[in-house]
């Protein structure tokens, strides 16, 4: 059994409701990069908020990352392989679809922008403008230097930006890193001009996935994930900073979060290394992949997706 955590972590109320009146969730040990000790997630009994409970303190939080994370990791621009860079390409122009059905051209901000994937993008759609910022420096150096795009390194609350000088926002897959969500999310509503989009990539508590693997759920990415939201906790907490929901979708990942949740069981489970090893290459396969199309397929119908995708507007 996992010990006490080596990292210094503080007790913090509900961020989405402020109450200090919690139930056990579950306790899991980082099946990721394997930070000693035990992490605890509680249910606010007020709202049904999922966070961790106590979490790192806020001001050590990128203790918690290390430059091999998923998201620093190779860049699309950079990717070796041909049919993977096309894979990933695929990828990012669903993203930019959600922003142009909304939005057809003005300037664009992506929080947590790693190592500039998605500005890279948006910035080959006519008429657009972008800029990001990015907490890790190594990436976001990629980011200005390779891809020469305008990313700030730190917090979105450091960056600087002006108010109203943006026509959309986008957090792929960064709401739930955050210390301060809904203060995040005001500020969001800050930088945005009358009307504009945010767009919100981010586990779905609610999904199959999160009641097939339990634990060992990929939402469940601790202590990196301080909040799990559902979709009526998302929408209060997007309501809440000043917007209203148009649009709710699974739009990406569902593969890719189904096996990373098996590689975390089989982690736990799995004594041989060689045989994991083995068992991992397969499931990461192209030919599994599309054997396990249509089930993906009839999740993201039924909105039980690992993922979900939110589109709102910004109240005027």
């Amino acid at each position: 059994m996992l010990g006490a955590p080596t990292v210094e972590l503080e007790q913090v109320p509900c961020g989405l409701c402020g109450a200090d009146n919690w139930e056990l969730h579950l306790t899991r040990g980082d099946l990721n990069l394997f930070l000693e000790g035990n992490f605890r997630l509680v249910r606010c009994r007020v709202c049904g908020l999922v966070y961790l409970n106590p979490r790192p303190l806020a001001e050590r939080l990128s203790d918690l990352y290390r430059d091999d994370y998923d998201q620093y990791t190779v860049a699309v621009t950079a990717e070796p392989s041909w049919l993977v860079r096309l894979d990933r390409e695929y990828g990012l122009r669903k993203r930019c679809r959600v922003v142009l059905r909304r939005v057809p051209r003005g300037r664009l901000l992506d929080v947590g922008c790693a190592t500039g994937d998605f500005l890279w993008a948006m910035r080959r759609c006519p008429g657009w403008e972008v800029a990001g910022v990015e907490l890790n420096p190594a990436a976001a150096q990629y980011a200005r230097e390779q891809l020469h795009l305008d990313v700030r390194t730190g917090t979105l609350e450091q960056a600087g930006f002006e108010a109203g000088a943006f026509d959309a926002v986008t957090l792929w897959d960064v709401l739930e890193h955050l210390p301060h969500p809904a203060g995040t999310l005001r500020l969001a509503a800050q930088l945005l001009r009358p009307g504009g989009l945010l767009v919100i990539n981010t586990p779905n508590l609610d999904s199959f996935d999160a009641r097939l693997f339990g634990k060992y759920w990929i939402g469940y990415e601790l202590p990196r994930h301080l909040s799990v939201f559902s979709r009526r906790t998302l929408e209060a907490l997007t309501t809440q900073a000043g917007f209203r929901t148009v649009d709710f979708r699974n739009l990406y990942g569902s593969h890719a979060w189904a096996v990373s949740s098996l590689r975390f069981w089989m982690r736990a489970h799995m004594k041989n290394d060689r045989l994991r090893a083995w068992l991992e290459r397969v499931i990461l396969s192209r030919p599994v992949r599309v054997l396990c199309l249509p089930y993906f397929l009839v999740m993201d119908q039924l909105r039980l997706s690992a993922g979900m995708t939110v589109s709102c507007l910004k109240v005027s």
